[in-house]
């Protein structure tokens, strides 16, 4: 059973991966999914709201045809309202197993999108 200091930490990751996405990666606008999400009314509880937006944004059935999570860009109007949100959260009575599952599919998206575009940075075609 995952603690508060588990879930803080990996938004903590979160934070650091975010911060370090390339130049490939888009930038975020007022135009993309992200933006109209995280500023969308918030629910009833901020657990519902945590959900709702997470799985607006970063949910299974949110991959491209390549299997990859296609609302995620980088920048104040990306990323940058994502990790905001999330560090300000109490998760005090949240379901922490079912956050830590979200936040760690996260987590693996901000780290493919680091690993290739080291690649394409490292051995360009």
């Amino acid at each position: 059973m995952p603690t508060l200091a588990t879930v803080k930490g990996l938004v903590k990751e979160i934070g650091i991966l975010s911060n370090s996405l390339s130049d490939a990666v888009p930038k975020g606008s007022k135009d993309d999914k992200i933006w109209s999400v995280m500023n969308a009314e918030e629910c009833d509880t901020p657990h519902e709201t945590f959900n709702q937006r997470f799985d607006a944004l970063f949910a299974e059935d949110c991959r491209d045809s390549d299997g990859r999570l296609h609302y995620v860009c980088q920048g104040k109007l990306g990323m940058g309202l994502v990790v905001p949100y999330l560090s300000k959260m109490n998760w005090t009575g949240f379901p922490l197993d079912l956050v830590e599952l979200k936040l760690r599919r996260l987590i693996t998206e901000l780290k493919h999108l680091q690993y290739v575009s080291n690649l394409v940075v490292r051995y360009p075609y």
